[in-house]
């Protein structure tokens, strides 16, 4: 492959994309302060070497090097703006003709090529977006292409091609060019973000250079879409009774206490997204210890995921009957006690509460449950209110 550019990397910090808008960037238009080159020796030799770059240009394509035909094809328009016109006719309209015909030639086959995602941006068949947080953190999503360019029999990927990265709508910095591997494939590593509140895009676009000219093809670019995190939320909880022998049994309706969490979370500006289904109880455990299996479970729980979660356990004694002096009571007494957790989506921990303890007394067994459950609830609310300064400084 002929005259390669450099795989560099380079540091870009723009509002928009850092690349050159017009078809030819460098390329100096002939004006009346040049002076017309006498038909010599050397004006014969650019002439000719502007032809053999046009021959080396067509024989690079037929034989599948399609970017070392384009960088020749740059070359040759290079040579013409490096020299001044000729006054012989034949030769000013030679050249005239190698320029438009290199000029349609690159046009040519640059609307052969096409920028793809790689496999990792596509989802259900369609480009997905990435998240803008995680891409400050250096995790996610990055910005990769594939080129591939559409001959008559089918496609190919291109190597060694030179794309450029930057940012066609926010601020930060990234790697600003990389030439495409051998599976055609480019990526950029975005160094610093200025904001995370706000969408990015990251323009990869293919610019090819040879003598100090880069031609920009527009028409093969790809925009990666960064979105702000949605400051979203799932509650889970769940009530559950130990026995004597330490066995457990999961009881009544969660509502009540999932009501008391969402309340308490009301003051952190979460927006809370309902539970489309529900944990099994093995899996819940693990998810309000850290697991991060089960908390991916829990994210994305019904199809819709969150960026956090609030998993809430109860655990109540079995009641017991109150005996006083050797007589019996028709009452009822218990402890519950609560664990309150918020993580964030990879399992690291917003807030975690100490244990609450709250007691409950019925005329039956199940009086006393629910008294002790309304105590946790209500209990776990004030907890999350009195956080929620906390809380909104925690989200990152």
């Amino acid at each position: 492959m002929g005259g390669g550019g450099s795989g560099s990397e380079k540091s870009a910090s723009a509002s928009g994309p850092q690349i050159e808008n017009p078809v030819v960037s460098g390329q100096k238009g002939a004006d009346s302060t040049k002076v017309a080159a006498p038909a010599t020796r050397d004006a014969a030799d650019y002439l000719k070497s502007m032809r053999e770059l046009r021959a080396a240009s067509r024989a690079a394509f037929d034989s599948n090097h399609p970017v070392e035909a384009l960088r020749h094809l740059v070359g040759l328009i290079a040579i013409d703006a490096e020299n001044p016109p000729d006054r012989d006719k034949d030769r000013a309209g030679e050249r005239a003709e190698l320029v438009r015909s290199a000029d349609a030639e690159l046009t040519a086959i640059g609307a052969r090529c096409t920028l793809e995602p790689v496999d990792e941006w596509i989802v259900d068949g369609k480009q997905t977006s990435g998240n803008v947080r995680d891409l400050a953190k250096g995790r996610g999503l990055s910005p990769a292409v594939r080129l591939v360019i559409n001959y008559d029999y089918g496609k190919a990927v291109v190597p060694d091609a030179p794309i450029r990265f930057a940012f066609a709508d926010g601020l930060g910095e990234l790697t600003a060019s990389e030439n495409t591997d051998a599976y055609g494939v480019a990526s950029a590593t975005v160094r610093g973000i200025a904001r995370t509140d706000r969408p990015l895009v990251v323009r990869a676009i293919l610019a090819v250079s040879n003598r100090g000219i880069t031609r920009v093809f527009p028409e093969v670019v790809r925009d990666f879409a960064y979105l702000p995190q949605r400051q979203t939320i799932r509650v889970l909880a769940m009530e559950r009774v130990v026995n004597t022998e330490k066995k457990t049994s999961i009881i009544g309706d969660f509502s009540p206490l999932v009501d008391a969490v969402s309340g308490g979370l009301a003051g952190t500006g979460l927006e809370i997204t309902p539970a489309d289904g529900a944990l099994d109880p093995a899996s819940f455990i693990a998810a309000l210890g850290g697991d991060p299996a089960a908390v991916a479970r829990a994210v994305s729980l019904g199809g819709a995921s969150v960026s956090y979660l609030a998993i809430v356990l109860a655990e109540s004694d079995e009641p017991r009957q109150m005996t006083y002096q050797g007589k019996t009571y028709e009452i009822y007494n218990t402890i519950a006690r609560t664990s309150v957790r918020l993580l964030r989506s990879d399992g690291s921990v917003i807030l975690a509460k100490p244990q609450i303890s709250t007691r409950g007394q019925g005329g039956t067994p199940d009086a006393a449950l629910k008294e002790a459950f309304k105590a946790a609830g209500d209990s776990v609310r004030k907890e999350l209110a009195a956080s929620a300064v906390e809380i909104r400084k925690s989200l990152d």
